[in-house]
Protein backbone atom coordinates (compact mmCIF):
# COMPACT_ATOMS: atom_id res chain seq x y z
CA UNK A 1 0.00 0.00 0.00
CA UNK A 2 1.08 3.66 -0.57
CA UNK A 3 1.68 6.11 1.62
CA UNK A 4 -1.95 8.18 2.42
CA UNK A 5 -1.41 11.76 2.04
CA UNK A 6 -3.42 14.00 4.45
CA UNK A 7 -4.28 17.77 4.25
CA UNK A 8 -1.59 19.71 3.72
CA UNK A 9 1.00 16.69 3.26
CA UNK A 10 -0.62 16.74 -0.04
CA UNK A 11 1.89 19.59 -1.40
CA UNK A 12 5.16 18.23 1.15
CA UNK A 13 6.69 17.88 -2.40
CA UNK A 14 6.36 21.15 -3.67
CA UNK A 15 9.44 23.95 -3.47
CA UNK A 16 6.35 26.78 -3.32
CA UNK A 17 5.07 25.54 -0.34
CA UNK A 18 8.48 24.94 1.56
CA UNK A 19 8.11 28.36 3.30
CA UNK A 20 6.06 27.88 6.74
CA UNK A 21 3.79 31.28 6.10
CA UNK A 22 2.55 30.01 2.76
CA UNK A 23 1.90 26.05 4.15
CA UNK A 24 -0.51 28.42 6.74
CA UNK A 25 -1.99 30.16 3.96
CA UNK A 26 -2.97 27.03 2.07
CA UNK A 27 -4.29 25.80 5.75
CA UNK A 28 -6.66 28.48 6.26
CA UNK A 29 -7.83 28.55 2.59
CA UNK A 30 -8.43 25.29 2.24
CA UNK A 31 -10.21 25.22 6.10
CA UNK A 32 -8.45 22.03 6.37
CA UNK A 33 -8.94 22.49 10.42
CA UNK A 34 -12.43 21.51 9.42
CA UNK A 35 -11.74 18.60 7.55
CA UNK A 36 -9.73 16.27 6.74
CA UNK A 37 -8.73 14.97 2.61
CA UNK A 38 -7.21 11.46 2.55
CA UNK A 39 -5.22 10.79 -1.20
CA UNK A 40 -3.53 7.36 -1.73
CA UNK A 41 -4.51 3.92 -3.18
CA UNK A 42 -5.49 2.02 -0.12
CA UNK A 43 -7.51 4.78 1.28
CA UNK A 44 -10.68 2.81 1.44
CA UNK A 45 -9.10 0.87 4.70
CA UNK A 46 -9.33 4.30 6.10
CA UNK A 47 -12.85 4.44 6.63
CA UNK A 48 -14.08 3.18 9.50
CA UNK A 49 -10.94 5.33 11.49
CA UNK A 50 -12.36 8.06 10.02
CA UNK A 51 -16.22 7.42 10.88
CA UNK A 52 -14.92 6.84 14.23
CA UNK A 53 -12.90 10.16 14.25
CA UNK A 54 -16.55 11.88 13.41
CA UNK A 55 -17.61 10.26 16.09
CA UNK A 56 -20.88 8.19 14.23
CA UNK A 57 -21.71 4.65 14.14
CA UNK A 58 -24.15 4.05 12.07
CA UNK A 59 -23.60 4.75 7.97
CA UNK A 60 -25.91 4.97 4.78
CA UNK A 61 -24.09 4.39 1.77
CA UNK A 62 -25.29 6.50 -1.27
CA UNK A 63 -23.55 4.81 -4.31
CA UNK A 64 -24.14 5.18 -7.63
CA UNK A 65 -26.59 1.92 -9.24
CA UNK A 66 -24.38 -0.40 -10.84
CA UNK A 67 -21.03 -0.20 -8.76
CA UNK A 68 -22.20 -3.39 -7.08
CA UNK A 69 -18.26 -4.46 -6.61
CA UNK A 70 -17.41 -0.86 -4.98
CA UNK A 71 -19.99 -1.07 -2.94
CA UNK A 72 -18.73 -4.62 -1.33
CA UNK A 73 -15.18 -3.21 -1.18
CA UNK A 74 -16.76 -0.49 1.43
CA UNK A 75 -19.12 -3.66 3.12
CA UNK A 76 -16.04 -5.34 3.55
CA UNK A 77 -13.98 -2.03 4.38
CA UNK A 78 -16.59 -1.71 7.38
CA UNK A 79 -16.79 -5.29 8.23
CA UNK A 80 -13.65 -5.07 10.87
CA UNK A 81 -14.59 -1.89 12.62
CA UNK A 82 -17.43 -1.00 14.98
CA UNK A 83 -19.58 1.17 12.18
CA UNK A 84 -22.92 -0.56 11.19
CA UNK A 85 -23.72 -0.47 7.67
CA UNK A 86 -27.70 0.28 8.44
CA UNK A 87 -28.64 0.89 5.01
CA UNK A 88 -27.93 1.49 0.88
CA UNK A 89 -29.03 3.80 -1.32
CA UNK A 90 -28.62 3.84 -4.85
CA UNK A 91 -31.53 6.00 -6.16
CA UNK A 92 -28.96 8.35 -7.93
CA UNK A 93 -29.89 9.83 -11.22
CA UNK A 94 -27.09 11.44 -13.70
CA UNK A 95 -27.63 15.02 -13.59
CA UNK A 96 -29.63 15.01 -9.87
CA UNK A 97 -32.72 16.94 -9.75
CA UNK A 98 -34.75 19.07 -7.37
CA UNK A 99 -36.43 15.94 -7.09
CA UNK A 100 -33.97 13.28 -6.96
CA UNK A 101 -31.99 15.18 -4.06
CA UNK A 102 -35.45 14.75 -2.28
CA UNK A 103 -36.01 10.66 -2.24
CA UNK A 104 -32.07 10.63 -1.63
CA UNK A 105 -33.24 13.20 1.68
CA UNK A 106 -35.68 10.79 2.60
CA UNK A 107 -33.99 7.87 2.76
CA UNK A 108 -30.60 9.70 4.94
CA UNK A 109 -33.68 10.83 7.48
CA UNK A 110 -35.22 6.75 7.39
CA UNK A 111 -31.80 5.60 7.87
CA UNK A 112 -31.37 6.03 11.01
CA UNK A 113 -27.65 6.94 10.29
CA UNK A 114 -25.55 9.38 11.82
CA UNK A 115 -22.60 9.67 8.74
CA UNK A 116 -23.31 9.21 5.02
CA UNK A 117 -20.91 7.40 2.98
CA UNK A 118 -20.91 8.90 -1.02
CA UNK A 119 -19.44 6.75 -3.60
CA UNK A 120 -19.35 7.15 -7.18
CA UNK A 121 -18.91 9.85 -9.05
CA UNK A 122 -20.14 13.65 -9.30
CA UNK A 123 -23.80 12.94 -9.63
CA UNK A 124 -23.83 11.20 -6.69
CA UNK A 125 -21.55 12.99 -4.38
CA UNK A 126 -23.65 16.64 -5.46
CA UNK A 127 -26.89 14.38 -4.26
CA UNK A 128 -25.46 13.50 -0.89
CA UNK A 129 -23.73 16.81 0.27
CA UNK A 130 -27.22 18.30 -0.99
CA UNK A 131 -29.38 15.56 0.38
CA UNK A 132 -27.84 15.94 4.07
CA UNK A 133 -28.46 19.35 4.45
CA UNK A 134 -31.96 18.75 3.01
CA UNK A 135 -32.48 16.15 5.80
CA UNK A 136 -31.18 18.06 7.99
CA UNK A 137 -33.37 21.45 7.17
CA UNK A 138 -36.73 19.55 5.88
CA UNK A 139 -36.35 22.27 2.78
CA UNK A 140 -36.19 21.71 -0.75
CA UNK A 141 -32.72 22.46 -1.91
CA UNK A 142 -34.24 24.98 -4.80
CA UNK A 143 -34.60 26.94 -1.75
CA UNK A 144 -31.21 27.51 -1.35
CA UNK A 145 -29.81 28.29 -4.84
CA UNK A 146 -26.95 30.58 -4.61
CA UNK A 147 -24.61 31.72 -2.00
CA UNK A 148 -24.76 30.60 1.48
CA UNK A 149 -28.09 30.11 1.97
CA UNK A 150 -28.34 26.93 3.77
CA UNK A 151 -28.65 27.73 7.38
CA UNK A 152 -27.24 25.08 9.48
CA UNK A 153 -24.70 22.46 9.25
CA UNK A 154 -26.22 18.62 8.41
CA UNK A 155 -26.79 16.67 11.07
CA UNK A 156 -25.18 13.71 8.94
CA UNK A 157 -21.70 14.40 7.83
CA UNK A 158 -20.48 13.29 4.22
CA UNK A 159 -17.61 11.10 3.47
CA UNK A 160 -16.85 11.41 -0.09
CA UNK A 161 -14.98 8.69 -2.23
CA UNK A 162 -15.29 9.23 -5.74
CA UNK A 163 -15.13 6.54 -8.13
CA UNK A 164 -13.85 9.63 -11.08
CA UNK A 165 -11.30 11.74 -11.23
CA UNK A 166 -13.37 14.53 -12.69
CA UNK A 167 -15.83 17.12 -10.51
CA UNK A 168 -13.76 17.41 -7.35
CA UNK A 169 -16.92 16.93 -5.59
CA UNK A 170 -15.14 15.48 -2.55
CA UNK A 171 -13.46 18.74 -2.32
CA UNK A 172 -15.81 21.55 -2.97
CA UNK A 173 -18.73 23.41 -1.23
CA UNK A 174 -20.88 23.63 -4.02
CA UNK A 175 -23.53 20.48 -5.58
CA UNK A 176 -25.13 21.76 -9.05
CA UNK A 177 -28.84 20.29 -9.12
CA UNK A 178 -31.56 20.59 -11.84
CA UNK A 179 -34.88 22.32 -11.56
CA UNK A 180 -37.44 22.47 -14.67
CA UNK A 181 -35.19 25.81 -15.79
CA UNK A 182 -31.84 23.53 -16.31
CA UNK A 183 -28.80 23.21 -13.83
CA UNK A 184 -28.41 25.37 -10.58
CA UNK A 185 -25.60 25.81 -8.12
CA UNK A 186 -26.34 25.62 -4.57
CA UNK A 187 -22.97 26.78 -2.64
CA UNK A 188 -22.05 26.63 1.41
CA UNK A 189 -19.44 25.61 3.77
CA UNK A 190 -22.11 22.73 4.94
CA UNK A 191 -22.32 21.20 1.74
CA UNK A 192 -18.33 20.39 1.63
CA UNK A 193 -17.59 16.54 2.85
CA UNK A 194 -15.91 16.33 6.17
CA UNK A 195 -13.93 13.72 4.82
CA UNK A 196 -12.82 13.52 1.28
CA UNK A 197 -11.53 9.84 1.16
CA UNK A 198 -9.64 9.48 -2.76
CA UNK A 199 -8.49 6.13 -3.44
CA UNK A 200 -7.74 5.93 -6.82
CA UNK A 201 -7.69 2.28 -6.72
CA UNK A 202 -11.64 2.28 -7.22
CA UNK A 203 -10.73 4.15 -9.94
CA UNK A 204 -8.91 1.57 -12.22
CA UNK A 205 -11.74 0.13 -13.99
CA UNK A 206 -13.52 3.03 -14.86
CA UNK A 207 -14.15 2.86 -18.83
CA UNK A 208 -11.41 4.37 -21.41
CA UNK A 209 -14.26 7.52 -22.60
CA UNK A 210 -15.59 8.00 -19.40
CA UNK A 211 -12.01 8.18 -17.93
CA UNK A 212 -11.47 11.07 -20.86
CA UNK A 213 -14.23 12.71 -20.44
CA UNK A 214 -14.48 13.57 -16.30
CA UNK A 215 -10.32 13.89 -16.80
CA UNK A 216 -10.96 17.01 -19.84
CA UNK A 217 -13.40 18.21 -16.66
CA UNK A 218 -10.19 18.22 -14.29
CA UNK A 219 -8.25 19.75 -16.44
CA UNK A 220 -10.60 22.26 -17.44
CA UNK A 221 -11.36 22.83 -13.66
CA UNK A 222 -7.36 23.91 -13.03
CA UNK A 223 -7.37 25.52 -16.32
CA UNK A 224 -10.07 28.13 -15.67
CA UNK A 225 -9.22 28.74 -11.81
CA UNK A 226 -5.31 29.66 -12.82
CA UNK A 227 -6.66 31.92 -15.38
CA UNK A 228 -9.40 33.51 -13.08
CA UNK A 229 -9.54 36.91 -11.73
CA UNK A 230 -10.14 35.57 -8.27
CA UNK A 231 -6.59 33.70 -8.13
CA UNK A 232 -3.64 34.93 -6.96
CA UNK A 233 -0.29 33.47 -6.43
CA UNK A 234 -0.91 30.81 -3.89
CA UNK A 235 -3.95 29.10 -5.48
CA UNK A 236 -1.98 29.52 -9.27
CA UNK A 237 0.67 26.77 -7.02
CA UNK A 238 -2.09 25.02 -6.12
CA UNK A 239 -3.70 25.22 -10.23
CA UNK A 240 -0.16 24.25 -11.61
CA UNK A 241 0.35 20.83 -9.40
CA UNK A 242 -3.45 19.87 -10.57
CA UNK A 243 -2.28 20.75 -14.14
CA UNK A 244 1.26 18.94 -13.89
CA UNK A 245 0.11 15.84 -12.51
CA UNK A 246 -3.32 15.21 -14.79
CA UNK A 247 -0.79 16.33 -18.09
CA UNK A 248 1.27 13.31 -17.05
CA UNK A 249 -1.13 11.00 -16.46
CA UNK A 250 -4.56 11.71 -18.52
CA UNK A 251 -3.11 9.74 -21.69
CA UNK A 252 -2.41 6.74 -19.44
CA UNK A 253 -5.22 6.37 -17.57
CA UNK A 254 -7.21 6.26 -21.00
CA UNK A 255 -4.91 3.40 -22.72
CA UNK A 256 -4.27 1.07 -19.57
CA UNK A 257 -5.83 2.51 -16.61
CA UNK A 258 -6.48 -0.95 -14.60
CA UNK A 259 -3.30 -1.70 -14.54
CA UNK A 260 -0.87 1.75 -14.79
CA UNK A 261 -1.68 2.80 -11.04
CA UNK A 262 0.60 5.84 -11.40
CA UNK A 263 -1.61 7.43 -14.24
CA UNK A 264 -4.91 6.75 -11.98
CA UNK A 265 -3.33 8.09 -9.27
CA UNK A 266 -2.05 11.40 -11.13
CA UNK A 267 -6.00 11.92 -12.40
CA UNK A 268 -7.08 11.61 -8.95
CA UNK A 269 -4.65 14.08 -7.75
CA UNK A 270 -5.09 16.05 -10.29
CA UNK A 271 -9.28 16.28 -9.88
CA UNK A 272 -8.85 16.26 -6.23
CA UNK A 273 -6.08 19.54 -6.64
CA UNK A 274 -8.78 21.06 -8.88
CA UNK A 275 -11.67 20.67 -6.80
CA UNK A 276 -10.27 22.41 -4.06
CA UNK A 277 -9.69 25.40 -5.91
CA UNK A 278 -13.31 25.50 -6.65
CA UNK A 279 -14.32 27.01 -3.27
CA UNK A 280 -12.24 29.86 -3.11
CA UNK A 281 -11.96 30.58 -6.41
CA UNK A 282 -14.24 28.59 -8.94
CA UNK A 283 -13.68 28.20 -12.98
CA UNK A 284 -15.04 30.47 -15.75
CA UNK A 285 -16.81 30.64 -18.84
CA UNK A 286 -15.44 27.56 -20.71
CA UNK A 287 -18.06 26.29 -17.62
CA UNK A 288 -20.74 28.88 -18.41
CA UNK A 289 -20.39 28.29 -22.45
CA UNK A 290 -20.60 24.51 -21.51
CA UNK A 291 -23.64 24.87 -19.81
CA UNK A 292 -25.35 26.02 -23.33
CA UNK A 293 -24.12 22.62 -24.76
CA UNK A 294 -25.08 20.59 -21.88
CA UNK A 295 -28.36 22.14 -21.77
CA UNK A 296 -29.95 21.30 -25.39
CA UNK A 297 -28.27 18.99 -26.27
CA UNK A 298 -30.17 16.73 -22.71
CA UNK A 299 -33.06 18.28 -24.12
CA UNK A 300 -32.63 17.02 -27.46
CA UNK A 301 -32.37 13.34 -26.02
CA UNK A 302 -28.51 12.85 -26.51
CA UNK A 303 -26.95 14.57 -24.02
CA UNK A 304 -23.08 15.60 -24.32
CA UNK A 305 -21.49 15.19 -20.71
CA UNK A 306 -19.84 17.88 -18.79
CA UNK A 307 -16.59 17.35 -19.12
CA UNK A 308 -16.73 17.04 -22.70
CA UNK A 309 -19.35 20.03 -23.51
CA UNK A 310 -16.31 22.20 -21.30
CA UNK A 311 -13.64 20.38 -23.55
CA UNK A 312 -15.30 21.76 -27.03
CA UNK A 313 -15.49 25.42 -25.81
CA UNK A 314 -12.54 25.47 -23.55
CA UNK A 315 -9.57 25.94 -26.61
CA UNK A 316 -11.48 29.08 -27.68
CA UNK A 317 -12.19 30.53 -24.61
CA UNK A 318 -8.28 30.40 -23.76
CA UNK A 319 -8.13 31.87 -27.28
CA UNK A 320 -10.32 34.65 -25.75
CA UNK A 321 -8.65 34.78 -22.72
CA UNK A 322 -5.12 34.76 -23.84
CA UNK A 323 -4.21 38.54 -23.82
CA UNK A 324 -4.18 38.39 -20.04
CA UNK A 325 -3.58 34.97 -19.04
CA UNK A 326 -0.99 33.86 -21.58
CA UNK A 327 1.67 33.17 -19.27
CA UNK A 328 -0.88 31.01 -17.48
CA UNK A 329 -1.45 28.64 -20.35
CA UNK A 330 2.18 28.49 -21.39
CA UNK A 331 2.92 26.29 -17.83
CA UNK A 332 0.41 24.35 -19.43
CA UNK A 333 1.73 23.64 -22.48
CA UNK A 334 4.87 23.19 -21.11
CA UNK A 335 4.08 20.52 -18.39
CA UNK A 336 1.67 19.38 -21.72
CA UNK A 337 5.42 17.85 -23.15
CA UNK A 338 4.63 20.47 -25.97
CA UNK A 339 7.71 21.92 -27.63
CA UNK A 340 8.02 25.37 -26.60
CA UNK A 341 11.79 26.41 -27.63
CA UNK A 342 11.78 29.82 -29.51
CA UNK A 343 7.85 29.77 -28.38
CA UNK A 344 6.46 33.29 -26.84
CA UNK A 345 3.91 33.25 -24.37
CA UNK A 346 1.32 33.60 -26.58
CA UNK A 347 2.62 31.11 -28.25
CA UNK A 348 2.47 28.88 -25.65
CA UNK A 349 -1.23 29.75 -24.83
CA UNK A 350 -1.96 28.85 -28.13
CA UNK A 351 -0.18 24.96 -28.09
CA UNK A 352 -1.95 24.67 -24.50
CA UNK A 353 -5.40 25.26 -26.56
CA UNK A 354 -4.94 22.94 -29.19
CA UNK A 355 -3.45 20.26 -27.14
CA UNK A 356 -6.94 20.22 -24.88
CA UNK A 357 -8.52 20.44 -28.04
CA UNK A 358 -6.31 17.40 -29.89
CA UNK A 359 -7.13 15.45 -26.56
CA UNK A 360 -11.04 15.88 -26.70
CA UNK A 361 -10.86 15.12 -30.49
CA UNK A 362 -8.42 11.84 -30.16
CA UNK A 363 -10.39 10.22 -26.85
CA UNK A 364 -13.81 11.15 -27.46
CA UNK A 365 -16.81 11.03 -29.94
CA UNK A 366 -17.68 15.03 -29.31
CA UNK A 367 -15.43 16.60 -32.05
CA UNK A 368 -17.83 19.52 -32.60
CA UNK A 369 -21.39 20.66 -32.35
CA UNK A 370 -22.58 19.24 -35.44
CA UNK A 371 -21.48 15.47 -34.60
CA UNK A 372 -23.58 15.90 -31.25
CA UNK A 373 -26.33 16.48 -33.07
CA UNK A 374 -26.98 20.55 -32.35
CA UNK A 375 -27.47 22.82 -35.75
CA UNK A 376 -26.53 26.23 -36.36
CA UNK A 377 -30.07 27.14 -35.42
CA UNK A 378 -29.14 26.52 -31.94
CA UNK A 379 -26.41 28.80 -31.42
CA UNK A 380 -28.59 32.20 -30.34
CA UNK A 381 -29.97 30.12 -27.64
CA UNK A 382 -26.60 28.63 -26.72
CA UNK A 383 -25.42 32.07 -26.22
CA UNK A 384 -28.44 32.91 -24.13
CA UNK A 385 -27.89 30.18 -21.77
CA UNK A 386 -24.28 30.59 -21.19
CA UNK A 387 -24.74 34.54 -20.64
CA UNK A 388 -27.27 34.15 -18.20
CA UNK A 389 -24.08 32.33 -15.84
CA UNK A 390 -22.93 35.51 -13.94
CA UNK A 391 -21.61 33.29 -11.14
CA UNK A 392 -18.77 31.61 -13.62
CA UNK A 393 -19.01 34.69 -16.35
CA UNK A 394 -17.78 37.74 -13.82
CA UNK A 395 -14.59 36.24 -12.18
CA UNK A 396 -13.15 35.41 -16.07
CA UNK A 397 -10.33 37.20 -17.09
CA UNK A 398 -11.63 38.69 -19.75
CA UNK A 399 -15.35 39.26 -20.25
CA UNK A 400 -17.55 37.44 -22.56
CA UNK A 401 -20.01 39.41 -24.55
CA UNK A 402 -22.91 37.59 -26.48
CA UNK A 403 -21.30 37.95 -29.50
CA UNK A 404 -17.50 36.46 -28.34
CA UNK A 405 -19.82 33.93 -27.01
CA UNK A 406 -21.52 33.28 -30.55
CA UNK A 407 -18.09 33.71 -32.45
CA UNK A 408 -16.47 30.30 -30.10
CA UNK A 409 -19.90 28.55 -30.46
CA UNK A 410 -19.06 28.90 -34.25
CA UNK A 411 -15.89 27.56 -34.23
CA UNK A 412 -16.34 24.55 -33.22
CA UNK A 413 -19.63 24.06 -35.00
CA UNK A 414 -18.02 21.78 -37.81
Amino acid sequence: MSSILVNEDLFADSSFFAQRHRLDELIDLFKFSERRILLGEGALANLGDECQRLGTARALLVCDPGLDRLAAEVRGALGATRIELVGEYDGVVRNPTVESVAACAGAIADAGCDVVIALGGGSTLDTAKAAACVATTGASIDAYWGFDLIPEPARYPVIAMPTTAGTGSEASRVSVIADSDGKKAVYSDYLQPRVALVDPLLQRTLPPLLTAVTGLDALGHALECTASKKSHALADAVAREAMQAGAAAFVGAIDNGVEDGAARYGMARCALLAGLLLSPINTGAGHALGYGIEKISYERGNPVPHGAAVALVLPGVMRHNAPVAADKYYYAAGVAGLDLKDKSREDGAELAAAWIDNLRRRYTPYTSLRAVGLEEGDIPRMVELAMSVRRLLDPNPVEVFPEDAEAIYRGIFD
